[in-house]
């Protein structure tokens, strides 16, 4: 036996390789941890602010009453943009509500 430690260290190695791989078969069992089925991600409907009710700009977050009759007062808007420019709405109510609102473009009609 010319290389004893060599040897044992051979043995030492094998043996963690074999009782990581049945840790990682029991891990990996079905039976024990059962797959939960993923959360569907939750749809929201974007709301048209040249159109939409009272009610409906209520829903947005960072919208309350007051901001909402600000907004419908200030129609028509050319692009959700404006509720910016016009300074109807903060800067951080604007970053909230931003992805669930669009605009129809609507021209003002003169008499």
């Amino acid at each position: 036996m010319k290389f004893p430690f060599k040897r044992s260290g051979l043995m030492v190695g094998a043996l963690c390789c074999a009782a990581s791989l049945s840790l990682a078969a029991q891990t990996a069992s079905p039976a024990q941890s059962p797959a939960k089925p993923a959360a569907e991600p939750v749809k929201i409907k974007p709301i048209e602010i040249n159109g939409a009710s009272r009610k409906a700009l209520m829903t947005l977050p960072g919208i309350n009453a007051a901001l909402a009759d600000k907004i419908i007062a200030g129609r028509p808007y050319l692009s959700k943009a404006n509720l910016l420019s016009h300074k109807v709405v903060s800067d951080t109510t604007y970053a909230m509500i931003r992805t669930r609102i669009y605009v129809i473009p609507k021209l003002p009609v003169k008499k």
